[in-house]
């Protein structure tokens, strides 16, 4: 039996449907940031750490950093894999650090901090946010929750990921597609 290739997310966002059973995903948007026949990674771009800044994660702050507005940066909720860890997700035009994504995207990841030192002087990227944690999926795992209609599929753009208006971007998200989430059905299916 020939295994069918798999038909990569990688640059895309994925919606929870309003059936979705995990709370943690409720009404997300996941960029997804890698995807293959290994798996998937996203971040969960539209949830905020209530009451968490960058200066409240890194109290070991380089001086540089800890004197600009940059300690202000809000932390999101990538996901609930390694929500102990800080992601950096960015524009790709900061090179200094290795990035961990495929270099035809426009955006990249680090968990150097770097990249908030530089962005502190001016010499970062355009845009970034910060996350603790991603969300991870196994080998399989995310074309099953697809098949489950537990998400849906659209083209993801740079102004939206970096977006300072994420708590609609749902919304714009599903307004966009030209979908009305109340009409869909919950049910999964094969053609």
């Amino acid at each position: 039996m020939t295994q069918t290739p798999v038909q990569s997310l990688q640059g895309q966002f994925l919606l929870a449907m309003p059936s979705m059973a995990d709370p943690r995903f409720l009404r997300s948007v996941v960029y997804m940031a890698a995807h293959d026949s290994e798996g998937a990674m996203g971040f969960i771009i539209n949830k905020r750490a209530e009451g968490l800044s960058l200066g409240d994660i890194l109290k070991d702050m380089p001086k540089s950093v800890a004197k600009t507005g940059l300690v202000n940066l809000p932390v999101y909720v990538g996901g609930p894999v390694q929500n102990d860890h800080g992601f950096v997700l960015h524009t790709s035009d900061y090179t200094k650090t290795q990035n961990s994504l495929s270099q035809e995207l426009p955006i990249a990841l680090t968990q150097s901090a770097d990249v908030l030192v530089d962005a502190a002087h001016g010499r970062g990227p355009e845009m970034m946010r910060l996350f603790l944690g991603y969300a991870g999926w196994g080998p399989g795992q995310i074309e099953g929750e697809l098949q489950d209609n537990a998400w849906l599929v659209c083209d993801a753009n740079i102004a939206d990921i970096f977006t300072s208006q994420s708590d609609d971007l749902y919304e714009k998200c599903v307004a966009a597609m030209g979908i009305n989430l109340a009409l869909l059905s919950n049910e999964g299916g094969e053609a």
